[in-house]
């Protein structure tokens, strides 16, 4: 499955596509910007990451490797309902959601559990806690945190923990 992310720099989208490349699934994506999140991903191995975000590039991009499915960030929609990406997927029949679906999606596929974090303050810093504590008990945990750890990546699909 070639999964196209929208907003691959940011800080939510872009854990989600490293586990979904260590899931194995084709990964690729755009952002409108250069990030360091960007270099970090391509370092490992998402080499298919246009910045601009227009028609002719995911065009591009889906005439080589047809796209089954586009997740974006919620700050795609915020800034411009008729974003060109979301109006090729929607023209062009693929798949289009927003992360929390491919999430449950990979969920579900590898019958993984899940923990949430949530709040005003303090999110990345508990959920870097949590993983530690898996890790430090040699418990097999899959992750996405939106900032990066010193003992681990931003995000990682543990097979084990399926």
């Amino acid at each position: 499955m070639h999964v196209y992310f929208s907003g691959i720099g940011g800080v939510g989208i872009g854990p989600l596509a490293l586990i979904a490349k260590q899931a194995g699934m084709e990964v690729s994506g755009s952002d409108k910007q250069m990030s360091a999140y960007i270099g970090y991903l391509k370092s490992k191995g998402i080499a298919d990451i246009t910045v601009g975000q227009t028609i002719q590039n995911i065009e591009e991009l889906n005439s080589k490797h047809p796209i089954d499915w586009l997740v974006y960030s919620s700050a795609v929609i915020k800034e411009n309902s008729n974003h060109p990406e979301l109006v090729f997927a929607k023209d062009n029949n693929i798949r289009l959601t927003k992360r929390s679906a491919l999430i449950n999606y990979i969920l579900d596929k590898t019958d993984q559990k899940m923990i949430a974090v949530a709040g005003t303050h303090g999110k990345s810093t508990t959920t870097a806690m949590i993983i530690w504590l898996f890790k430090q008990l040699d418990l097999p945990v899959s992750y996405s945190v939106g900032a990066k750890l010193p003992f681990g990546d931003m995000g990682e699909f543990n097979k084990k923990s399926e």
